[in-house]
């Protein structure tokens, strides 16, 4: 994904840019996987009371 948005916007420009970039790409992909609905998650984020998974103990 990071070499996807390279090529897309011409690269990051600092390296705060693209660590930011791959936190809120790895918390989407986890909302993902977890079946949360993105723009809810986005918005949960942004308002201070960010999604967290549960951790299933087996």
């Amino acid at each position: 994904m990071v070499k996807f948005r390279q090529k897309i916007s011409g690269g990051m420009r600092t390296l705060t840019g693209a660590e930011h970039f791959c936190h809120l790409r790895s918390y989407l992909a986890t909302a993902t996987k977890c079946g949360n609905n993105l723009l809810d998650a986005l918005v949960q984020l942004t308002s201070g009371r960010p999604w967290v998974p549960t951790i299933q103990l087996t």
